[in-house]
């Protein structure tokens, strides 16, 4: 994880998700997060395209690929949703 990633590791429940995403808000509107997607549409698409190919994200890190999503997968989806194309 380099220092532009936002950890996810610490995303175990709704209140943490919250957090986490209001916290990813404020570094977006800071600059301090790379952002390629800056309509909601493109965001949204951005977070279908990331899902579809998340399997391969987790094979080429040599993780397992999850099954239901936790809450921390979930905000993995939003931080990856910016910087998808």
């Amino acid at each position: 994880m380099s220092n532009l990633d936002p950890d996810t590791s610490s995303v175990q429940s709704r209140e943490d998700l919250s957090r986490f995403l209001l916290e990813l808000a404020e570094r977006v509107d800071a600059g301090s997060f790379p952002n390629e997607n800056e309509s909601s549409a493109a965001y949204t698409r951005a977070a279908g395209y990331w899902v579809r190919s998340m399997k391969g994200f987790f094979l080429n890190r040599g993780e397992e690929v999850p099954g239901d999503p936790s809450w921390e997968m979930i905000a993995m989806i939003f931080s990856a949703a910016f910087t998808y194309e």
